[in-house]
């Protein structure tokens, strides 16, 4: 059993389109792109692309399990002591090559999960023996080994933050000159599942390496210009966030029983039947977790939220699988993926997809503030049993480290988490999350707004 890497089959033409390709990967096989781009179009289309890519691809909680991160300059300063390891590092590694030991290899990172740390010395060995096959001299070799070992000692460990559980693979945006050294190195990522998108706006790249075209897909666009790209400052952005919410819920107000009563958003809309809303349960899954060995060792539910496959579901449902057999009612055939786009763990939240269904999705609810005592609907899998519908109310909204919960009566069990909490118009207004059990019918669900700001640019 091995991972598989496959780099550039996918054809990225813009920032904006690199934004968002979603994880690529399913069955142990990564779809990896690795652009450049030479120049742009329109300078100031591309420096709002930049920042809202930062804003997109930059968890507002805690940093992104899939990991992001953009820079414009790798840091070539190397300490003293850091210099002696590496050329160290570079002996072992020689010794390693001439007698065959190649995944014994030592380097500055280590990738938990042992497939992918495979892959990772795989690719270093692999890019390592093509510039030594070019270059011909020890020292210029050397050299370039201390520096890649020292940038993968840097950089690794702010692009891949999770390297445990399969899937979970990152971003990177470098915004400056790209040399051969830069250039390598990014290659070397690309190889390791990270997507890379290089952009160069000051002049033309400074590469000399064969066949770049091969290697990275390249976007050349109209004369270089210089341009102020805004550093990248993930606190800032999380702060900027968190205060435009704050604004955005202050100017919303709390409305009262009168405005509810009078709103156009409830009133034009006719309440469903019971039985209307339980044929939504095709869109709602049932997903078991699976770990190395193929086998089942918990199950959980999840919610179709768009058309092209993309499942919502709670993080402690997929947290720790290796990757996922997702059944879908009336079918016999499971789905099988380990295609993890995206997750929060503190707002208990992931994305799946799945590929080939053509399931319609639910609709994520937008309009005014649920009240207590709205009527509302569950879906899930408790204890295994596909898609059971439980009715109930809302009965309180609860805060629970900051994150927002719907507190509701509608029976759930073990197996529910990941399912849907719906109002009487068949929209999604939360995600089953988690019941007291030593309550009766206290249950707990991620509510929309929260969904809503997780599955930015998916719905």
């Amino acid at each position: 059993m091995e991972l598989k890497i496959n780099l550039n089959r996918i054809k990225i033409e813009s920032l904006e389109e690199f934004e968002k390709y979603g994880a690529g990967y399913n069955n142990l096989e990564k779809e990896s792109v690795f652009i450049i781009q030479n120049g742009t179009n329109n300078a100031e289309k591309l420096i709002e692309a930049i920042k809202k890519i930062d804003i997109s691809l930059t968890d507002h909680g805690e940093p992104s399990r899939l990991g992001y991160y953009r820079t414009h300059l790798l840091d070539s300063f190397i300490e003293a002591e850091d210099r002696e390891l590496y050329l160290s590092m570079y002996d072992d590694w020689k010794k390693c090559i001439d007698e065959g030991l190649n995944l014994q290899i030592k380097l500055p990172f280590t990738f938990e999960n042992s497939l992918w740390d495979a892959v990772f010395k795989c690719a270093f060995l692999q890019l390592s023996k093509e510039y030594s096959d070019k270059m011909k001299t020890e020292m210029k070799l050397r050299n370039f080994m201390v520096i890649m070992f020292n940038w993968i000692k840097l950089y690794f460990p702010k692009v891949f933050l999770c390297t445990r559980t399969l899937s979970q693979f990152p971003k990177l945006v470098y915004v400056g000159i790209v040399r051969t050294n830069e250039f390598l190195f990014f290659r070397l990522m690309a190889l390791c599942g990270c997507d890379v998108f290089c952009i160069n706006p000051y002049k033309k790249s400074e590469i000399k390496w064969d066949n770049i075209s091969d290697i990275a897909q390249v976007i050349n666009e109209n004369e270089p210009v210089t341009l102020k790209i805004p550093e990248y400052d993930r606190e800032k952005i999380i702060q900027e966030y968190g205060k435009k919410e704050h604004q955005k819920e202050s100017s919303a107000g709390v409305s009262s029983s009168k405005e509810l009563l009078n709103d156009t958003s409830r009133t034009e809309q006719t309440a469903l039947s019971y039985e209307t809303l339980a044929n939504l349960a095709s869109s709602i899954v049932m997903i078991n977790v699976l770990n190395e060995n193929g086998e089942s060792f918990a199950t959980g539910s999840g919610v179709l939220v768009n058309d092209n496959g993309y499942i919502l579901t709670n993080y402690h449902v997929v947290a720790g699988g290796y990757s996922f057999a997702v059944r879908l009612e009336e079918e016999e055939d499971k789905y099988y993926t380990g295609e993890l786009v995206k997750c929060h763990s503190s707002n208990d939240l992931a994305l799946l997809r799945i590929q080939g269904s053509e399931r319609k999705a639910i609709p994520v609810y937008i309009g005014s503030p649920l009240v207590r005592g709205q009527q509302v609907v569950a879906i899930g899998s408790p204890l295994g049993l596909f898609n059971t519908v439980s009715d109930g109310i809302i009965a309180g909204f609860r805060k629970f480290e900051n994150l927002s919960m719907i507190q509701f009566t509608a029976p759930i069990s073990h197996g529910s988490s990941g399912g849907a909490l719906l109002n009487l118009f068949g929209q999604l207004i939360g995600i089953v999350t988690a019941g007291f059990d030593d309550g009766q019918n206290l249950n707990l669900a991620v509510d929309y707004e929260t969904v809503t700001k997780f599955l930015r640019g998916f719905i």
